[in-house]
């Protein structure tokens, strides 16, 4: 999820990696905290792709500091993470289904169709899975269970509502 996060700022504006760091506390505060131990290795991955390049640059204060831009294969790879996304971890799949439909404004209205029948169909088959757990006699829920299950799927219909 991070390389989708990096590629869209790198979309919005250069930054540095620390920059980008920070817009990700800034814009994505809601959905996932940054840290340079995520940041670089994804700078380094998308770097190896060619999905982004840096350009050493001098900070006002006279440090050295990597500039990051985004690539044209960077703004096709982006597309190809959104469009191809796969849910599948189950306990990340509403955090990442937000995640990916605050970065879809890159795609075009034919690919936002086709990125938004990718996630309607997880969520479905999320919240499916989570109301038949829940009426599942075998399970043995305790109340506190089958409400978070509850809520998750109450989760789950409320983003594709927004869909």
């Amino acid at each position: 999820m991070s390389e989708i996060v990096i590629l869209y700022i790198l979309c919005r504006y250069d930054a540095t990696i620390y920059k980008i760091s920070k817009i990700m506390d800034e814009m994505f505060f809601a959905f996932l905290k940054s840290s340079l131990g995520t940041v670089n290795p994804a700078i380094k991955r998308l770097q190896k792709l060619g999905c982004i390049e840096l350009e050493d640059k001098m900070s006002q204060g006279g440090m050295s500091s990597k500039l990051c831009s985004i690539t044209p294969v960077g703004r096709n790879h982006l597309k190809n993470l959104l469009l191809s996304f796969d849910f599948t971890n189950p306990s990340h799949i509403l955090n990442n289904a937000r995640i990916a439909i605050f970065c879809s404004d890159v795609l075009s209205d034919n690919e936002k169709e086709e990125f938004t029948k990718n996630i309607q169909n997880h969520l479905i088959l999320f919240k499916g899975r989570t109301l038949e757990a829940l009426k599942n006699p075998y399970n043995n829920l305790s109340e506190a269970q089958k409400n978070i299950a509850a809520q998750r799927a109450d989760e789950a219909q409320r983003i594709l509502d927004l869909l």
